[in-house]
């Protein structure tokens, strides 16, 4: 039996204020090497990949215990896609297809994060959650080397629920957690454990389907922040609603896929 100080764990997305995060890179990293017990973290701001380099000469040069992974949440026009282990910045606004492509020429891995999660509420200047729906996963899933299964936010409980089951029963795809974390006491509330505890052994778990995508704690005091730091945001979303209206569900998403799997059970 494997002791449990032989399994890793990996924060595969952490947002800084490079983004829409609220830290710093000096805080993310001073928090979850003396405040966590994560051997790695993934810096993925939306649509950029300065800060996550930065956090990466930075943790070498202090050589630090966590190592970061070079991440980036891109926008696409289907939704949100997590490219890790890039070394240039992926272009916003492309069809998946492209997206998946460009990532893969450098070598990178794709997930797909809170694929089932869809904000109806949208105001130019501001970011919002976006997943790439059931009919993108599913015809894109080869092109996928995992999903995110496990989402810390805490609004994401349910989308994170409908992922798990329709993973495990209609794609099989590996697995991996984050905490989807713009304040520091978020990071590691949700996580990817593997057996190691270094980056080669993450690949390694993740390419063999050897990974467990695992909850953390939200503490109340981690919930009352997360609060103060976005209801203003989401005030503000809801009066461009009341006034302009929403943005509709993707209607037929889930029969599209399986129309798409058929006649594989879904």
């Amino acid at each position: 039996m494997l002791h449990p100080k032989q399994f890793g764990k990996a924060d595969l997305h952490v947002h800084s204020n490079f983004s829409d995060g609220k830290m710093s890179i000096e805080k993310i990293l001073e928090y979850t090497e003396n405040k966590t017990d994560l051997d790695i973290i993934a810096i993925t701001d939306h649509d950029i990949i300065t800060g996550a380099k930065l956090a990466q000469k930075i943790a070498k040069k202090r050589n630090y215990r966590v190592k970061v992974i070079v991440g980036e949440e891109v926008s696409c026009k289907e939704g949100h896609v997590l490219a890790l282990f890039i070394r240039k910045k992926i272009p916003a606004g492309l069809e998946l297809k492209e997206t998946l492509k460009l990532i893969r020429q450098q070598s990178g891995m794709a997930i797909a994060p809170h694929p089932l999660y869809h904000s109806r509420f949208h105001k130019k200047g501001i970011i919002t959650t976006d997943g790439i729906g059931y009919a993108a996963l599913v015809k894109q899933k080869d092109h996928f080397d995992a999903i995110e299964t496990f989402n810390g936010n805490p609004l994401a409980k349910k989308q994170n629920l409908k992922i798990t089951l329709f993973n495990n029963f209609s794609l099989s795809k590996p697995v991996v957690g984050g905490s989807d974390a713009h304040i520091t006491e978020a990071i590691g509330i949700g996580y990817t454990s593997f057996k190691g505890q270094d980056i080669k052994s993450f690949k390694f778990a993740l390419a063999n389907s050897q990974t467990i995508a695992c909850p953390g704690k939200l503490k109340l005091f981690a919930l009352l922040k997360y609060g103060f730091c976005f209801v203003p945001q989401g005030i503000k979303l809801l009066l461009n609603t009341i006034k302009h209206g929403k943005i509709g569900k993707r209607r037929m998403d889930y029969e599209q896929a399986r129309i798409i799997l058929s006649p594989t059970k879904l």
